[in-house]
């Protein structure tokens, strides 16, 4: 009986991750005898591990897409950033795959219940969010209110965290986004970073506190930890 046009389909996919393994292995194996550096060697057969695993364990294409692209549009600046703030870039590049996938530019995502409490720090006298207070933004429009409800950049850093840094919506969201994200994360939790619970840093960046001792993760993706340790193991 001949295949169905779905069952040839699932087929064609199922093919492509072994073509892909025997693709690297034979470059790897190429490299091996021409160059007859072991280190060289290691290092490529190191990329090819990651790439097919990530295949296999869940990410497929789409997952390896996200790598190549954070790289990408992302990867040289980063490091130089990485190293500027003393933050480890596997980190900041799983960060990004978590956030916006490696895309460029990046869609900004409104928070309607971000407006709402932001309304209400500036309609109401005594009123707080976090550490935002009346005087912080009693001039602002709704419109402005909505771009500080708004997340940004690569990082999708929250409109409103431009009042901690003390500049404009338009600097983090504009061309030196990473920048002022970085910058952000360090002043925000580097003190995690630098003592490597990036579990807790995931989950911080997430939700704005450390990952539960006790209980369900409060990520808005329940995985969001998860992956992010695993992408630093790609990273780094």
């Amino acid at each position: 009986m001949a295949k169905s046009r779905k069952s040839r389909k699932h087929s064609k996919r199922s093919a492509k991750p072994l073509f892909i393994l025997l693709f690297l292995l034979g470059t790897l194996g190429t490299a091996a005898f021409y160059l007859k550096d072991n280190i060289t060697v290691r290092t490529y057969a190191s990329q090819a591990r990651r790439y097919v695993m990530d295949y296999f364990k869940g990410g497929g294409r789409t997952q390896v897409n996200a790598f190549k692209m954070t790289e990408a549009n992302y990867g040289s600046e980063l490091d130089e950033i990485a190293e500027k703030y003393d933050l480890p870039a596997p980190f900041l590049k799983a960060l990004i795959v978590l956030e916006c996938s490696g895309r460029k530019p990046v869609r900004p995502r409104y928070e309607k219940h971000i407006f709402k409490k932001l309304k209400k720090v500036r309609d109401e006298n005594g009123r707080t969010f976090e550490k935002i207070t009346q005087n912080m933004i009693a001039d602002a429009s709704d419109e402005a209110l909505k771009n500080l409800s708004k997340s940004w950049g690569p990082f999708q850093l929250m409109g409103y965290k431009c009042l901690y840094l003390e500049v404009h919506v338009n600097d983090i969201r504009g061309d030196d986004a990473l920048e002022w994200g970085a910058k952000w994360i360090k002043l925000e939790y580097g003190h995690l970073l630098r003592k490597e619970r990036y579990q807790d840093a995931f989950h911080y960046h997430n939700t704005g506190s450390l990952y539960p001792k006790s209980g369900d993760s409060k990520t808005y993706d329940p995985l969001y930890v998860e992956k992010g340790m695993k992408y630093i193991d790609y990273f780094d």
